[in-house]
């Protein structure tokens, strides 16, 4: 299971509040517009609003817990109203709430400190929001009833913290759904490996080398790039192969904002940095310092390779980060905008009113030959710019099926302070196609295993003898 991320925590759970505050912030102030109670299409949201103050909450049929309050300055700009429901845009997404009478009676009711730390309780919680959210049990072959039933009795009131993590971990752990994820205290989680079954011993300690991407992917460009040049501690990475091939490599769609933060700052320290100087601005502030910042690098990477043959896009070793910052690097090769995929979020038995999300264009795109290098490591927001690229008939995608795990992760919280995230969104090409859990598959296929150290390990041995297979098999295409 993939730990959740406690920066993407934090964006997702201030998504729905930190983009409605009018652009005139006085009109807002005086008027009753925004005033009473908001109930989100899908998501699980509710938000009061009074003159001055606002309040945030997740709801289910049996909770409804804070998530945040503060005064109506904090709001952003991008929102409006229409025939009682209002609309909230954050990036290529839109957020609807129709206004309610009343609150959620869920909302009335008090609960004891004693039933937040309930196993039972926030057992059940999971499970509803699961239940009402989740949008790939079929998918993914997962019977909820069947996994419930097998589940809910090892769940007692006497349940200890450390037992209730195993159990739920084990549990999610069954939908293989990169999404999908649990967090608890560090004390809680290594408590909980003192409980888990122990694996029998083996008889050979492995030895191999233990690879991250990161690493592989600075190997490769070192490998290929003379004059390497890189931005953000290395999340881009480009230059010339030879002579007439451009070489471009994401390493991640996020921590490309320019935040001053010093050079010698690399890994952990780098990311923890740049967590804490996001922090200090709301998520509408994060997103378009990322998108300034991609912009900015974008502008001196197709200056730079502006008269080569063809370019290499190597997004092989991307986990992923905000669609939007993917969308940006592909708009340089767009020429002209276009609807490229379509989005909806699970509503009840059905979903929410697809959103169809466009693919910008720029003065100058870059039409030539374009190679788009993708593999089983390329995840999330990487993959909402491989599907942004099926359309553009001058790319060609080199490599094996991406992860296959597209939705945006919703972020939720549990009464005991706990949190978990889960996949309720729907991603689709033009032409009705859901790539999730199988990927979206490459033009040239190489063959690439999906398991992580055999893919990583793959590619570093082949720089020891002949190459990185995928771009020795373009360079020979580009030079014909």
């Amino acid at each position: 299971m993939k730990p959740l991320h406690s920066f993407i925590g934090f964006l997702l759970v201030v998504i729905l509040i930190s983009t409605t505050y009018s652009c005139k912030k006085e009109s807002i102030l005086n008027s009753t517009t925004l005033e009473g109670h908001w109930k989100s299409i899908g998501y699980g949201r509710y938000i009061k609003i009074d003159s001055t103050q606002f309040a945030a909450y997740d709801i289910t049929n049996i909770s409804c817990l804070p998530l945040l309050e503060g005064h109506v300055s904090q709001f952003g700009e991008n929102w409006g109203i229409t025939h009682d429901t209002l609309h909230i845009k954050d990036g290529i997404n839109t957020y609807y709430f129709t206004r309610e009478l009343t609150p959620p009676a869920i909302c009335d009711v008090e609960i004891s400190d004693t039933k937040k730390n309930d196993a039972e309780y926030n057992f059940e919680i999971l499970a509803e929001t699961f239940r009402d959210h989740y949008a790939y049990f079929d998918l993914r072959n997962v019977n909820w009833d069947t996994l419930y039933t097998k589940y809910r009795p090892r769940v007692n009131s006497t349940t200890s913290p450390p037992e209730l993590y195993t159990i739920l971990v084990e549990m999610l752990d069954t939908f293989k759904d990169g999404h999908i994820g649990l967090s608890a205290p560090d004390s809680i989680e290594v408590s909980a490996e003192s409980v888990k079954p122990k694996p029998e011993q083996k008889q050979q300690i492995d030895t191999a080398p233990v690879y991250s991407n990161h690493q592989v992917a600075d190997v490769v460009a070192d490998h290929y790039l003379k004059n390497k040049k890189s931005r953000r501690n290395k999340m881009v990475q480009w230059g010339i192969l030879g002579d007439s091939t451009g070489y471009i490599q994401l390493n991640q769609m996020m921590g490309v904002a320019n935040y001053g933060i010093a050079d010698s700052l690399s890994g952990r320290d780098y990311w923890m940095a740049y967590f804490k100087a996001a922090e200090l601005g709301s998520t509408v502030d994060h997103t378009k310092a990322e998108l300034d910042g991609i912009t900015s690098i974008m502008d001196e990477v197709m200056a730079d390779l502006a008269d080569t043959k063809a370019v290499i896009i190597d997004v092989r070793f991307n986990g992923g980060g905000k669609d939007e910052v993917g969308l940006e690097v592909m708009s340089r090769f767009n020429d002209k905008e276009r609807i490229v995929f379509t989005k909806k979020a699970r509503l009840g038995s059905g979903y929410t009113t697809p959103i169809s999300v466009r693919l910008k264009s720029t003065d100058t795109p870059y039409t030539k030959r374009v190679y788009l290098l993708i593999s089983p490591e390329s995840a999330s927001a990487t993959e909402i710019m491989v599907l942004s690229s099926l359309l553009l008939e001058h790319v060609t995608r080199v490599g094996s099926n991406t992860e296959g795990v597209f939705s945006d992760v919703l972020d939720k919280a549990l009464p005991n302070g706990w949190e978990f995230g889960l996949s309720n969104e729907v991603y689709e090409d033009t032409k009705g196609n859901n790539y999730e859990g199988i990927g979206i598959s490459a033009d040239i296929e190489m063959s690439y295993t999906r398991n992580k150290q055999g893919f990583l390990t793959k590619i570093m041995d082949d720089l020891t003898t002949n190459g990185d297979k995928a771009i020795e098999r373009i360079l020979p295409m580009i030079m014909k």
